[in-house]
């Protein structure tokens, strides 16, 4: 059954509306390590060695995809300078992104706009030069659709960065899918999917990069933090369910261990103009 978009934005906000509060910040830390203000399987090292992959400058304009709280998008316009964009369906997640960016020194460079990555991208074709979408694409109802949206708000020769957390590489049973979409929507594929998706939207498929050991090892750091500090987040929280988040975490940490289910990144880039 489809979730009604108001029902996912409620979901959204519940999460988001403590995402900087001292209690989530210190949880992010012992996950993480180095807090750039991501919540998904990534890692400021990740960041740092994909920016040498987007082949941005000062002078680029980069779009987040399902920015959250804008913790990869703020890092690279601190780092590179760029201007960039970033689109999200949860208000209290882009508050949260331009308060980071404040704190950055960066508030300039950014813009923020609230939209649904479900429905068409509100840009205009050619607006950027590269995109990059943190874990998104596994929560998306046609990814098709989206990955030829992207390609025509791209330069000729711009470059798509993703990861999806979703591919099937083992056997998953129901249970393991329940567990692990205990987040929301979530739509698992098989290996060459995407490359076969993202060819028909014009990208040519540069690089592919397993990434499931992040999975492991964030899910479990995540998991370890999350227990230390259960009773102070059941009493600050909002909606915080302890045994919905160690099963969702103990599901994705088993499925990466097991290569049963993969983190994959890709990089892609339009063709250049003739």
């Amino acid at each position: 059954m489809d979730i009604p978009k108001q029902s996912r934005t409620d979901r959204y906000e519940s999460f988001y509306r403590e995402f900087d509060s001292p209690l989530m910040q210190k949880i992010r830390r012992e996950t993480f390590g180095e807090d750039i203000g991501l919540q998904s399987w990534g890692s400021a090292q990740e960041m740092r060695a994909d920016l040498a992959r987007l082949n941005v400058s000062s002078s680029s304009r980069i779009v987040d995809l399902g920015c959250g709280p804008c913790g990869p998008l703020t890092f690279i316009l601190a780092t590179v300078g760029c201007r960039g964009t970033g689109i999200e369906l949860s208000p209290s997640a882009l508050r949260a992104g331009q308060a980071r960016a404040r704190s950055l020194g960066v508030e300039s460079l950014l813009s923020l706009q609230e939209g649904d990555l479900n429905e068409s991208l509100p840009f205009a074709a050619r607006s950027f030069d590269a995109a990059v979408s943190i874990d998104v694409v596994i929560h998306l109802r046609d990814r098709a659709k989206f990955f030829r949206d992207v390609a025509n708000i791209l330069h000729p020769g711009g470059r798509f960065l993703f990861t999806d957390a979703g591919v099937v590489t083992g056997a998953v049973s129901n249970e393991d899918v329940r567990k692990r979409s205990a987040r929301g929507y979530s739509q698992f594929v098989p290996p060459g999917w995407n490359e076969r998706l993202l060819k028909s939207a014009g990208f040519r498929v540069l690089e592919t990069e397993d990434r499931t050991q992040s999975v492991l090892r964030y899910a479990t750091q995540r998991l370890a933090a999350v227990q230390k500090y259960r009773a102070e987040l059941e009493r600050v929280s909002e909606g915080f369910d302890f045994e919905l988040e160690q099963a969702f975490l103990n599901t994705a940490a088993e499925l990466s261990r097991s290569q049963s289910v993969s983190r994959i990144m890709y990089l892609a880039q339009t063709d250049a103009a003739p």
